[in-house]
């Protein structure tokens, strides 16, 4: 089931903003900068999210294989789908974690990774050991699968009780992704601005 393409928009823009603004872009030279745009600007043609990029299948397998030689936890087919439109982002204190860095053919650990974040997780709340798989975190919760029933959760921090259950585990990402973009707009407001890209329903970030 694909992510709310609106969001994953509007965080790959916001990224690319960033980017423009940062330091790193500045000290390029001409032709280097002309060469990123050039490549942000053929990503976005082809229906891309640059700078939001989704897991590779190779990583993905590794990733896979790793979870389940550590955790002993197959993977569920949510999770890897999701990576697959978006492998991780950190943005306004939520995070989606990815695949780890020293799981991925370039290394490259942008994001926290699914794994280490669970073997910390584990070993801090050892009550979880097999309940909760966790696929992210904000300031104040913890976003996770109940490995026994498969029910997506928002958990609260420090004592890991159940604050709301999502219907899918896409529906809990869309939401870290509102929170992530900072909408935080009352529920009259939400409704006058909907559209059809909107997930319908409950928003955790509301309450």
């Amino acid at each position: 089931m694909p992510l709310n393409p609106r969001y994953l928009k509007e965080l790959s823009e916001t990224f690319v903003v960033d980017l423009r603004r940062s330091d790193y872009y500045r000290q390029l030279n001409a032709a280097q900068r002309q060469d990123l745009d050039d490549r942000i600007r053929e990503e976005t043609a082809l229906g891309y999210y640059p700078l939001l990029p989704g897991a590779g299948a190779t990583d993905l397998a590794r990733l896979s294989s790793a979870a389940y030689e550590e955790l002993h936890v197959r993977l569920p087919n949510a999770v890897m789908d999701i990576l697959r439109q978006v492998d991780g982002f950190v943005t306004n204190g939520v995070n989606l974690y990815g695949v780890d860095g020293d799981l991925r053919d370039d290394k490259f650990d942008a994001v926290p990774g699914l794994l280490a974040e669970n073997l910390v997780q584990w070993s801090s709340y050892p009550e979880t050991l097999q309940r909760y798989l966790f696929i992210g975190d904000a300031d104040l919760w913890h976003f996770g699968i109940e490995i026994g029933t498969g029910r997506a959760l928002a958990l609260a921090k420090g004592t890991l009780a159940a604050a709301h259950e999502f219907s899918t585990l896409e529906e809990l990402v869309d939401d870290m992704l509102r929170q992530a973009l900072g909408y935080f707009e009352d529920k009259i407001e939400e409704t006058e601005h909907e559209t059809e890209d909107d997930s319908a329903g409950y928003y955790f970030s509301r309450s």
